[in-house]
């Protein structure tokens, strides 16, 4: 498939552009600084540098591609870089007709709060990262609100690590960290939001994933 990475140069945005080479699709990586990709190169590797929040930037990236992934960040500082860069991205697909959309967000958001053990929703999400998660949820509602073929991902603390293919998913908000890890590799969500760009089994639902 000809797929776009949004976030492609962080560290699950270039595992989502390695493996998505690995399979054969026809990779379009967006990003502010190419250089930040190193020296990643593809036959079927585009690299189109612009800025999410610039709707002819996105406009053009989007153009002529089948599936959309976003893992755009950007730490626990204050932002809405994940709001309005997703508002973007999806104004740029649906004007273009491109219907499918993988979002990742994280475990925590929304009814997943449910998900979190006391310390972790209260303190470390509560307290030191309200500003990251609460540019979540609004990510999130932007996703929902359109109509676009989407699935929000959402993972809990991500690591470097390796690409298992081996990993819990869809787990029941009344899931807790009893029954899952508290982290998972950025390889394997990775993996884990290619596998949806061909199957509708988490098309309009919002996915765990995790150990």
């Amino acid at each position: 498939m000809k797929i776009l990475v949004f976030g492609a140069s962080g560290g699950t945005g270039r595992e989502l552009v390695k493996q998505g080479l690995a399979q054969g699709h026809e990779v379009t990586a967006f990003v502010r600084d190419p250089a930040k990709l190193g020296d990643t190169q593809h036959a079927n590797l585009s690299v189109v540098s612009g800025d999410v929040l610039h709707p002819s930037d996105v406009g053009n990236a989007v153009t002529g591609q089948e599936a959309v992934l976003v893992a755009i960040g950007a730490g626990p500082k204050r932002t809405t870089i994940r709001e309005e860069g997703t508002r973007t991205i999806v104004k740029a697909m649906q004007e273009a007709g491109v219907k499918r959309l993988v979002c990742m967000s994280s475990l925590g958001v929304g009814d997943s709060r449910k998900n979190l053990p006391f310390f972790t929703k209260h303190i470390v999400v509560g307290i030191f990262l309200r500003h990251p998660f609460a540019d979540h949820e609004r990510q999130e509602a932007v996703v929902r609100a359109s109509s676009l073929d989407w699935t929000l991902v959402r993972p809990p603390h991500l690591k470097e690590g390796p690409h298992t293919g081996n990993y819990q998913h869809g787990f029941a908000v009344t899931t807790t960290y009893k029954d899952i890890e508290g982290w998972i590799s950025r390889s394997d969500v990775a993996d884990f939001m290619l596998k949806q760009i061909a199957d509708d089994t988490y098309v309009h639902r919002t996915p765990g994933v995790s150990y």
